[in-house]
C-alpha cells in the first residue's frame, strides 16, 4: 500500500516537465480562492512553498509529514520548466527577482516591509487532500500560460519615504 506522498508523487509525475511548489492550507475556501484568483505570497516563493521533485517520492512524503500542521489541503503550483526558464531569463536580463516577472499584480509592501506577489491561477495545478488522498485538478491551470506575454512584469516599487518636515507638501 502506498503512502500519501507516494500517491501525490505518482500524480505529479504525470505532469511532465514542470517545477512543482507545494503549500498547505487548512480551509477549503482558501484553496478555492487560490485556484480562482492566484497564490499570494510574500518576498520569495520559497518562503511560502516547498519545491518538490515527483521522481523522489520520499521528498514528497517528507513535505506532507512536515507541513501537515499547516492544513490538510496541499496547493500544487506547477510551472512548466520551459516557462520557468523564460521567467528566469527575463529576470536575469532585467536584473530583477523572478517574482517580479511571475506576478500578475503589481507588487506592494506588506506589514512586514516585504513585497507581496501573486502567481496566476493558471499556474495552480490543483490541490491534494491529505486526508482522503484525492487530487482535484484546477480547471484554470494552463501549461502554456506565460505571464511575461500576458502583461509587463511587475516593477519593483520603491518604498515611500516616511513623512518628515523636509518632504511634507503644504
Amino acid at each position: 500500500m502506498k503512502n500519501k506522498g507516494e500517491i501525490l508523487a505518482g500524480i505529479l509525475i504525470n505532469f511532465k516537465d514542470c517545477y512543482f511548489f507545494l503549500h498547505n492550507t487548512k480551509e477549503l475556501h482558501a484553496v478555492e480562492n487560490i485556484m480562482n484568483e492566484g497564490f499570494i505570497f510574500e518576498s520569495q516563493l520559497p518562503n511560502s512553498t516547498d519545491r518538490v521533485n515527483p521522481n523522489e517520492p520520499i521528498e514528497v512524503t517528507y513535505f506532507l509529514f512536515q507541513r501537515k500542521d499547516y492544513g490538510l489541503y496541499t496547493i500544487i503550483i506547477a510551472i512548466p520548466k520551459m516557462i520557468y526558464e523564460i521567467y528566469s531569463g527575463v529576470s536575469n536580463k532585467m536584473d530583477t527577482g523572478i517574482e517580479d516577472i511571475m506576478t500578475i499584480t503589481e507588487p506592494y509592501y506588506s506589514e512586514n516591509d516585504e513585497f507581496v506577489y501573486t502567481i496566476s491561477p493558471k499556474h495552480i495545478l490543483g490541490y491534494f487532500n491529505i486526508k482522503t488522498a484525492e487530487f482535484h485538478q484546477n480547471r484554470n491551470w494552463d501549461p502554456f500560460f506565460n505571464n511575461y506575454h500576458a502583461k509587463p512584469p511587475g516593477t519593483s516599487q520603491v518604498k515611500p519615504k516616511e513623512p518628515t518636515d523636509n518632504n511634507l507638501q503644504y
